[in-house]
């Protein structure tokens, strides 16, 4: 299974920025956002403490964002999104133990990890 790991590939869930913050944490922690809409002259919002900002009223973004990583509430902005059950930040750490068993490949196709003490990012 690849991409969006069980959610609708296309985002047509249309989100008010306000809403979508509210929601962040509850109701829209597992949306997956990937094209923000501006509504005003002068719009932004922010990701992981980085401000973006779109100054044109109807300009996109195409620009991935979970929902959960809004860290303050956006200004004059819609988000396109879908719902995506297996993207919540709990279900990845990142991390490989170097016990790790991958099976179906013969000894000769076992992925080597080099360094990083078994992460895998």
């Amino acid at each position: 299974m690849a991409g969006n790991y069980g959610g609708n590939s296309i985002p047509t869930t249309p989100i008010g920025g306000e809403e979508l913050f509210a929601g962040r944490t509850t109701e829209f922690r597992n949306y997956e956002c990937k094209t923000i809409v501006s509504t005003a002259a002068t719009s932004n919002f922010t990701l992981n403490g980085s401000v973006f900002s779109i100054n044109a009223v109807g300009a996109t973004l195409d620009l991935a964002v979970p929902a959960r990583t809004l860290t303050s509430t956006p200004v004059g902005v819609y988000f396109l999104c879908y719902e995506c059950s297996g993207c919540d930040v709990d279900g990845y750490t990142g991390t490989t133990a170097p016990s790790a068993v991958y099976s179906g490949h013969s000894a000769m196709n076992k992925p080597t990890i080099i360094g990083g003490g078994g992460l895998n990012n």
